[in-house]
């Protein structure tokens, strides 16, 4: 059957505008590097790297939780280390002050200590992180510890608790409430006080002269350290899993991307074999297009 000559240009006007589009998103892919450029070109890669991208920005997530809340617990590590030495430092003034020769120059020397030591616990029971104080619970704008114009510490925070998720699996303190810390709440056990009802009341004794009242306040100095350091040690724990879950994130996240790359990116030798390809197409295309019309416009003169 024979074709006319408007059906012969359309025919290969048709070749040559496929031949186009083909080497245009050849072109695309290479330059790119992409292999998925629309949705259509792999649905199910498309939904794969979707997937994946998901998975990447909850990672990211758990990372800026860690990063915001780090910080914090270790101003809060830095602090406690601070309260421990002050607390040992008052255990050594009750030992030398329970010596049966102190007289009454030593004992005002100590309690001019003890008092220096009462200011620095209270600094440190306000520590602040930014502009949130690290040992007022959840009341991060409140001030943990007030004193009064009777010369009376009180505990201002709460005793909330804020956790933080680090893993999809994992959630975690993020802090330890003052009143836990400085043994407002009993924390460090029975017959024991608060920090600084432990200093105001080795003072007394001190002031008194009464060396076995002195050594009375050992067993309630012992158990408010000891309650320091576990605080410590719990503030450190959490640290080391946030570093721990920080390593697996980055490296989650790096495979994340692998796999993403995986899906989407191209390879390239395969990508400019496949461009010259379609190039070759296209100018064959062009130079077979050329040539029929021009017979076919000849047979057109000749008729």
């Amino acid at each position: 059957m024979r074709t006319s000559l408007t059906q012969q240009i359309q025919n290969q006007l048709s070749y040559i505008n496929s031949a186009v589009t083909k080497l245009s998103e050849a072109q695309t892919r290479t330059i790119s590097g992409k292999r998925i450029i629309r949705a259509s070109d792999d649905v199910s890669g498309t939904n794969r790297s979707l997937s994946l991208r998901t998975s990447i920005s909850k990672t990211d997530q758990f990372a800026d939780n860690i990063s915001v809340s780090k910080p914090m617990l270790l101003t809060a590590e830095n602090a406690l280390a601070d309260l421990v030495k002050a607390v040992r430092s008052i255990r050594d003034i009750a030992i030398s002050a329970a010596s049966p020769d102190v007289t009454g120059g030593s004992g005002q020397n100590y309690i001019a200590q003890l008092d220096n030591i009462l200011n620095q616990i209270l600094d440190l029971a306000n520590t602040k992180h930014m502009d949130q104080y690290v040992f007022s619970g959840t009341a991060t704008d409140t001030p943990a510890v007030t004193l009064d114009a009777s010369g009376t510490y009180s505990y201002t925070g709460d005793s909330g608790i804020r956790r933080v998720q680090i893993l999809s699996w994992v959630s975690l303190p993020a802090n330890i409430p003052g009143s836990t810390v400085f043994n407002f709440d009993g924390s460090a056990g029975p017959n024991t006080t608060d920090l600084f009802t432990m200093v105001n009341q080795l003072k007394e004794a001190i002031a008194s002269g009464d060396a076995k009242a002195v050594s009375a306040q050992l067993d309630n100095i012992d158990a408010n350290l000891d309650n320091l350091l576990t605080c410590s040690a719990r503030l450190g724990s959490w640290v080391a899993r946030m570093d721990r879950a920080q390593d697996l994130l980055a490296e989650t996240k790096m495979r994340l991307q692998e796999m993403i790359s995986d899906t989407e990116d191209i390879d390239l030798a395969k990508a400019v074999t496949e461009l010259k390809t379609y190039e070759n197409i296209y100018q064959a295309a062009l130079l077979i297009s050329s040539r029929i019309l021009n017979i076919s416009l000849a047979n057109l003169t000749l008729q």
